[in-house]
């Protein structure tokens, strides 16, 4: 089986591969910029512009009408407004292929004085600046200072901790012992990121459930507790056993359909932006957007996204992708390497 759907699959990409080979190379972009080319990009997205299908801004329209001098665009027909468009994008492709280079050179070289005329006007300003930016780094290199005593290099050395009165007051309290800064960071971390067990332990990270629903039965209690068949362990309170109440499947409950159906390849591909990624093998995401205009090729790419997903087989072009896993370091390790850092 395992052989068939490679051999199959290996000749379904060398026939993408080599209809991509026969496909015309459209080149897109690559126009040098320059305030004309860019008025002929504004008129060509004003016209028709509220005639289409889709959601519009009508300020942006209207600073469009103000930028490209055509107050009159809404007043004009469909008709009109075609004619105007053909006729512009003469005009756009005359000037891309004849004054784009020439327009550019200008532009850099209209910037280029710019630049030189905003220069320091007189050696005054030119030493106000410099004797500004001297305070400046003066100031910083102070606050560095203040903040590492003599012989440190750079390291934490005081935190600042809440701590409650007797009054019930809330005061900070400055921590400079080396063992006291330590303990400081690994709390702020379990308070930060350690959330079902500060500052208050939730049920299920509290015995019984602990217990319960980790370890080798863990699986299996959890399906019994979805499907209603586990009984209420003792010793817990009745806001707890309401949680694991609300934690089971509703009436009528059914599993989500582990399945690639055509309709759903053709959903996903046709929201998918071709130009993001591509497959593995290399082939370019548009075969698969044009593939589900084609009832056929569209069922064909489903079944070869389906085999995989319910028998876990893993096809011989998909081998060469890599999955791991960035293990991350516990909330008291972590809290301990982060102070010693410093």
């Amino acid at each position: 089986m395992g052989r068939q759907y490679n051999c199959l699959h290996k000749q379904t990409y060398d026939i993408l591969r080599k209809a991509e080979a026969k496909c015309r190379m459209v080149t897109n972009g690559a126009v040098p910029w320059s305030p004309q080319i860019q008025n002929f990009w504004d008129r060509q997205s004003l016209l028709l512009k509220g005639r289409k299908q889709c959601r519009v801004s009508s300020r942006k329209i209207r600073r469009l009408m103000k930028k490209t001098k055509l107050p009159d665009a809404w007043k004009k027909t469909t008709v009109e407004l075609e004619t105007a468009l053909r006729n512009d994008r003469k005009e756009y492709l005359h000037a891309k292929k004849n004054h784009t280079v020439t327009w550019r050179k200008e532009f850099l070289t209209v910037q280029v004085k710019k630049s030189k005329k905003k220069q320091w006007t007189s050696r005054k300003a030119r030493d106000r600046f410099l004797r500004l930016r001297r305070m400046k780094q003066r100031e910083e290199a102070r606050r560095r200072r203040r903040t590492q005593s003599k012989g440190s290099t750079g390291g934490l050395q005081a935190i600042q901790v809440e701590e409650q009165l007797p009054t019930r007051k809330v005061d900070l309290r400055t921590l400079t012992d080396r063992r006291q800064v330590e303990q400081g960071c690994m709390q702020e971390n379990r308070a930060r990121y350690d959330q079902t067990r500060s500052p208050y332990t939730t049920a299920p990270m509290d015995e019984p459930l602990y217990s319960m629903f980790n370890g080798a039965d863990g699986k299996r209690n959890s399906y019994a507790l979805l499907e209603g068949r586990l009984p209420m362990p003792d010793g817990i309170n009745s806001y707890t056993q309401s949680f694991l109440e609300q934690c089971r499947f509703h009436q009528g409950h059914s599993m989500i359909p582990m399945e690639v159906s055509p309709d759903d390849h053709t959903y996903f591909w046709s929201r998918n932006p071709e130009n993001k990624s591509s497959e593995p093998q290399g082939l370019h995401n548009g075969h698969f957007k044009a593939g589900i205009y084609s009832s056929m090729v569209a069922q064909c790419d489903a079944l070869f996204r389906h085999i995989p997903l319910i028998t876990g087989f893993v096809p011989d072009n998909w081998r060469h992708l890599m999955n791991f896993e960035a293990r991350q370091l516990s909330a008291d390790k972590n809290a301990y390497n982060s102070a010693h850092e410093f």
